[in-house]
């Protein structure tokens, strides 16, 4: 994994900190709004994998807003979707332009794949009429004795924020979430910088954080997903970045 991709935003970061000497990106990252496939944080777009073994294929996007859709497809079939509900007050262009950046990773983790698992896999971020999307073509090597598996209880799809970059705002939200087919079998809890537990989740256990700023609520929060005594930690480095001078 190549180190430019993955320390973007903490570059960034340094660069916002001091605002005198960069309005021009502050104004780059307020006003131009989009969505971008990250390859660095993904997995390869090609490989292949044998039949019966754990499959995990990762999909990530550096986004401009603070809500966005994902959507996965198997073979053109939709499989999951993980749908946000903008903040009202993002009406206001103000508040919109407040968020910079954010890092989203979405992830599918198959126990036991099944030749039936083999094709093109498709991951799509969406923001209104803004989206980018990225195929993966999996090639699933079959075996002699091969047993058919249920996709849909075989599998964990999840979302979450891995990083999040933005200036003064009532209020953020960090995505974990687990694919509708477990979501009614698993357990979401979040940690704060200091491991301490949080229970601000709204229904979708995304964490809502209120009036954020950088000496309450800067540091890296922790996604506790566990499924059947199975768990599984998932980071998301947030910066509230202070008032332009």
């Amino acid at each position: 994994m190549k180190m430019i991709t993955k320390y973007i935003l903490y570059l960034l970061i340094i660069l916002v900190n001091d605002c005198s000497s960069s309005p021009a990106l502050l104004n780059r990252l307020r006003r131009h709004k989009a969505i971008t496939f990250q390859s660095d944080l993904s997995s390869p777009i090609e490989f292949n994998i044998n039949e019966g073994s754990k499959f995990r294929l990762t999909c990530s996007f550096l986004s401009s807003f603070d809500k966005i859709d994902i959507f996965w497809f198997h073979n053109h079939t939709l499989i999951e979707s993980f749908i946000s509900t903008n903040i009202l007050e993002e009406e206001d262009d103000n508040v919109e332009n407040s968020f910079l950046l954010a890092s989203i990773i979405s992830t599918i983790e198959i126990e036991k794949t099944h030749v039936d698992m083999n094709g093109p896999y498709k991951c799509i971020a969406m923001h209104n009429e803004i989206y980018s999307q990225q195929i993966f073509h999996i090639h699933v090597v079959a075996n002699i004795n091969s047993i058919e598996t249920n996709f849909s209880e075989n599998t964990l799809v999840t979302v979450h924020t891995f990083q999040s970059l933005f200036e003064p705002r009532s209020q953020t939200s960090l995505m974990c979430r687990v694919g509708n087919n477990r979501k009614d079998k698993c357990n979401v809890q979040w940690f704060d910088p200091e491991d301490e537990s949080l229970h601000t989740l709204n229904e979708e256990t995304d964490l809502v954080l209120t009036n954020p700023n950088f000496e309450d609520n800067m540091g890296l929060y922790t996604c506790r997903i566990c499924c059947h005594n199975q768990c599984q930690s998932l980071t998301a480095f947030v910066y509230p970045a202070g008032s332009e001078k």
